[in-house]
């Protein structure tokens, strides 16, 4: 009886639990994770701002306009901001915009921004507003107000925003002037004399003074909301004032810009003949001055000025040449440009620097670039360039020129000499002498402190095609040209090399010289042939090469192999010559390569320059590598089989298919050491969240979809990687590069506490940068353990 009572009784029981997990188990759905792309972090720490000098430097600077035609929602834009976070906002007549270094977002209709013409950001970071017939809106944390004439403003059209020391928001009108006290109350400024003006501009001076100039060329100043100077136009010699602007360096000083090309500078107290007048012609129509650092930015109807020590330039060369309204700089140091007409125009420094723009050059094919005595020596298809410190140098005097046996060549300047001339390359010896090597008219040359000597046929060469030249450990040079490889010593051919030497493909286009005076030629589809004093050994067979065509050959001293760059591959050569390709590098139609102190190979390409660590290569297993190519400010890609200067300073000057880029091979092209990254907001079922008091995230049990919005704001020609993974739910971290990235979504998440942990890494994986955020999400009733033992 007992055993049957305790069955009939726990059966219900039973039945009841697999009831109620049967119940669970139709809510639940297994968590799942889809990862569109995005990135984060926490560190706010801004660079120190550099100073871009598009007049004297105009070829480190890159300049790149956005507008409808390349990702920008609109081609007009009348306002920029940057927030302390690290958005940069974008007021057109189209509405409000936000950018983060990948995508241009416009805000939402819902929000009821229309057309935008002027923003602010205060010293709490919220975004003010000044519409074009709307008011006035400031933004915070996705939450918007909004004034308007019920509110007591003046007029629905906003002119101008600016604030005071105290954090109160002066806002122009073409109706006067308001402000917004911080505790976001609107008071007007009831002066009879400023009541009913159009305001134009706003400009904060020294301490809480606000300086404003209204359309009708009266302009005065106000402080803690009250008018304390007021100067009629009738009362001064200025007329048609287009701009005002307070100097920051000078109290009381006003830069005045007028419609006849003049800016007037100093203390209008102290009359308008003593102030400094600059002649800014053709700039016509200021509507902006500002200044950044030393220098003095002039925005205006048909393009851009700047105002240095050296005193005032018009810069024709930008794209951005119309309508120009304001200029910010960002907290990495890239100038931002306004237009409403032409968009938005970025200017970033750019270490790849172009010489040939620089130095106002046509664009030309260069094969070879070498610097003698300061000066770089470029040959190009049709001649030889010189240029020197202070440009291009028109000539190169010889005191004599002559071929080897004697014969007078006919001139005495070196550049002269060489027009017309198809130079392939340029190679300076251990003796500080020339090789100049051309492709049939001269031959050879060598130059030598103004003397010239040119070898070809006649000397016992092979031919007149020469290519290149290396210098053997016993001083002599070793010459590739069609035909086989010659020897010259002592001004003297005392060797060739050729077909009678078991050498069947004389096309030969690179030369080296081993240590032990072996002779390494790579040729144009015949692979390579080591020469020494034994004979000669063939280098082609598919399984050693992946091609005949072997471009360059390099020796490395600190691994103790030969560098090779084929046809369709990197490759090298050890101590024994067996070859290895790299069947890793990313890259295949390469040209040349060059390696820096840290044991890091520029590769040259016709995809621009891939930089890796040479023993990763060597390995060749996982390359950690860095592209550069014309996306990132390259403005040339190399030659195809043409011949760079490496300074031992590590200046390495490219020889391109259009000018010479010049670059640093120590000095890093990306950086993530002063990159802003943030998690600003979350969507939780669509609605968006922003930190708590603690800086984390609480989510409600019922939240099936999460999106965390994660960035990194860079605005320069990096694209370092970024690792992502939310703790405590992903089983690894997801890496990917910062232009890939966007919202990270999560679905079904269980209840609990994760963190999303985000680490910014360099392309080389050098530099590291990490930061976290809490997620908590409440659980259901049955995710806690109190509701299992109860239902037990």
């Amino acid at each position: 009886m007992n055993r049957a009572r305790r069955t009939i009784e726990t059966r219900p029981a039973v039945m009841a639990v697999v009831a109620c997990l049967a119940f669970v188990l139709a809510f639940m759905v297994v968590p799942r994770t889809a990862q569109a792309t995005e990135n984060i972090d926490e560190s706010l720490v801004a660079t120190d701002p550099v100073v871009i000098d598009p007049v004297r430097r105009a070829d480190e600077c890159a300049a790149v306009l956005f507008n409808a035609t390349n990702g920008l929602p609109t081609s007009e834009a009348n306002a920029i901001v940057q927030s302390e976070e690290g958005f940069i906002w974008i007021g057109g007549y189209s509405g409000l915009i936000r950018y983060d270094g990948n995508t241009f977002e416009l805000m939402a209709p819902s929000m009821g921004i229309g057309g935008v013409a002027c923003l602010h950001i205060d010293e709490q970071d919220r975004l003010w507003i000044g519409t074009n017939d709307s008011g006035l809106a400031m933004l915070d944390h996705g939450a918007i107000r909004w004034w308007g004439v019920e509110d007591g403003l003046g007029s629905p059209k906003i002119t101008d925003l600016v604030e005071d020391d105290s954090g109160t928001i002066y806002v122009g009108t073409t109706a006067g002037v308001c402000t917004v006290e911080e505790d976001l109350t609107l008071r007007v400024a009831a002066d009879y004399r400023i009541g009913t003006a159009y305001v134009d501009y706003l400009s904060k001076g020294e301490g809480s003074i606000i300086y404003c100039l209204t359309n009708t060329d009266d302009y005065f100043a106000m402080r803690k909301g009250l008018l304390v100077e007021y100067i009629d136009h009738t009362k001064t010699s200025l007329s048609g004032m287009t701009c005002i602007a307070a100097d920051l360096t000078t109290p009381g000083s006003l830069y005045i810009a007028t419609e006849d090309s003049l800016l007037y500078h100093g203390n209008p107290k102290r009359g308008i003949n003593e102030m400094e007048v600059i002649d800014i012609s053709p700039l016509t129509e200021v509507r902006s001055v500002e200044q950044i650092g030393d220098q003095i930015w002039l925005c205006a109807r048909n393009g851009i000025g700047l105002i240095d020590d050296a005193g005032f330039h018009f810069i024709d060369t930008l794209p951005l040449n119309g309508s120009v309204n304001h200029v910010i700089q960002d907290y990495e140091g890239n100038l931002w440009f306004t237009s409403s007409r032409q968009g938005v125009m970025e200017l970033a420094p750019n270490q790849l620097m172009d010489l040939f723009a620089r130095y106002g050059l046509e664009n030309a094919v260069v094969n070879t670039t070498c610097m003698l005595d300061g000066q770089l020596f470029v040959g190009t298809d049709t001649g030889l360039l010189v240029i020197g410190q202070d440009g291009l140098v028109p000539s190169v005097p010889l005191t004599s020129a002559t071929t080897a046996s004697g014969e007078d060549l006919g001139s005495y300047d070196l550049v002269e000499l060489l027009d017309g001339c198809r130079i392939r390359s340029i190679i300076r010896d251990s003796q500080n002498r020339l090789w100049i090597s051309t492709w049939r008219e001269l031959g050879l040359l060598r130059y030598d402190a103004g003397e010239v000597v040119a070898f070809n046929e006649e000397d016992g060469f092979p031919s007149d095609h020469f290519r290149a030249v290396s210098e053997a450990p016993d001083g002599s040079m070793v010459v590739a040209c069609t035909g086989g490889v010659g020897i010259l010593k002592d001004g003297q051919v005392t060797r060739v090399y050729d077909g009678d030497d078991g050498i069947e493909n004389t096309e030969i286009l690179t030369v080296t010289t081993a240590p032990d005076g072996t002779i390494l030629a790579g040729t144009d589809g015949g692979g390579i042939y080591l020469i020494d004093d034994t004979g000669t050994r063939h280098i082609d067979a598919p399984e050693d090469l992946s091609s005949g065509i072997v471009m360059r050959i390099k020796y490395d001293q600190e691994r103790n192999v030969y560098w090779l760059v084929t046809s369709n591959s990197l490759a090298y050569l050890d101590a024994d010559y067996h070859v290895t390709t790299v069947t890793e590098f990313p890259y295949s139609n390469n040209f040349d390569l060059y390696e820096n102190s840290k044991g890091d190979l520029w590769v040259l390409s016709s995809n621009g320059i891939y930089v890796a660590p040479a023993d990763q290569v060597i390995e060749n297993g996982s390359i950690d590598f860095s592209h550069y190519g014309i996306a990132n400010g390259l403005p040339h890609i190399a030659t195809s089989n043409s011949y760079s200067e490496l300074t031992p300073e590590g200046d390495l000057y490219i020889a391109g298919s259009s000018g010479v880029t010049k670059v640093n091979i120590e000095s890093s092209l990306e950086t993530i050491d002063g990159l802003k990254q943030s998690i600003p907001f979350v969507d939780a079922n669509g609605v968006r969240i922003y930190p708590d008091a603690s800086g984390g995230f609480t989510l409600a049990p019922n939240v099936r979809k999460l999106v965390v919005h994660a960035y990194v704001y860079t605005y320069s020609l990096t694209n370092p990687q970024v690792s992502y993974q939310l703790q405590g739910f992903d089983e690894e971290p997801v890496t990917l590069n910062r232009s890939e990235l966007g919202p990270i979504s999560y679905t079904n998440l269980p209840g609990g506490s994760y963190r999303f942990v985000m680490q910014l890494q360099d392309s080389m994986g050098r530099e590291t940068k990490t930061t976290s955020v809490t997620i908590t999400k409440q659980k259901h009733l049955y995710e806690e353990p109190w509701f299992w033992v109860a239902l037990a």
